[in-house]
């Protein structure tokens, strides 16, 4: 079996992308203060918009890009030489804080979460988690889901930034089956995403369980539909 993570087993907390955003641009404005590089927030607020234009536009081609590049454009966005300027200490703490940041700031598991895991777990499947990342990387997100005491349950982690590829594309299905010596046609995805989700697993011949949010539309390609994790268990026996 393998779950998505994002809006399947966990959720943002109400205004968390902007506080985390904020604790970014913060803590980057610091360490270039601390240096004499002084930025006004208008010029690091828009450094940081820009970055995820890009982000979205590499998404778009369901592709994904490594944090440190990220952290790079976000610079030249700032100041086309900044990077060049800082040490190699001052970068890597800078990349620290735009990847740990949302530990200061982190989602919630969404109910039953823990619970179905340990059911799936206790009936002996391997689980898998497929999750698209954003600015925050799959190294970054275990340490999270090991706080949330979810990271147990699973097997193998697939995160995009790491396989430079997102889903719906069939490699991030695709690895993470290698990874559980799985076949296709022996498997289960739950997602709440219709294309990502649902599209991308039955593309590569898995069966798939749409977790379906309130004023959402069910897939018409599923396997099965759910409107909360504690269904999961059910559905998965009646497939």
């Amino acid at each position: 079996m393998t779950f998505d993570l994002w809006d399947t087993l966990i959720q943002e907390r109400p205004g968390g992308s902007d506080k985390v955003a904020k604790l970014r641009i913060d803590g980057i404005a610091s360490i270039l203060s601390a240096r004499g590089t002084v930025h006004t927030d208008e010029e690091l607020e828009s450094a940081y918009t820009e970055t995820g234009e890009f982000l979205e536009m590499t998404w778009r081609k369901k592709r994904d890009m490594p944090v440190g590049d990220q952290v790079l454009f976000m610079l030249s966005s700032i100041d086309d030489k900044l990077a060049s300027k800082l040490t190699r200490k001052e970068l890597a703490e800078i990349e620290r804080i735009y990847v740990e940041s949302i530990l200061n700031n982190p989602p919630v598991l969404l109910p039953g979460a823990n619970d179905v895991l340990r059911s799936v777990k206790e009936k002996g499947y391997r689980i898998g988690l497929i999750s698209n990342t954003g600015r925050t990387p799959g190294s970054v997100l275990r340490i999270m889901m090991g706080r949330m005491a979810i990271l147990e349950y699973f097997d193998t982690t697939t995160f995009s930034n790491e396989t430079l590829v997102r889903k719906p594309s069939e490699g991030m299905f695709r690895v993470t089956l290698d990874k559980l010596k799985v076949i296709p046609k022996a498997a289960v995805h739950v997602g709440d995403d219709a294309d990502s989700d649902i599209a991308g697993a039955k593309r590569i011949g898995m069966h798939a369980i749409h977790l379906v949010a309130v004023g959402k539309s069910p897939s018409k390609v599923a396997d099965g539909h759910v409107k909360s994790l504690d269904q999961v268990m059910d559905r998965i026996e009646r497939l």
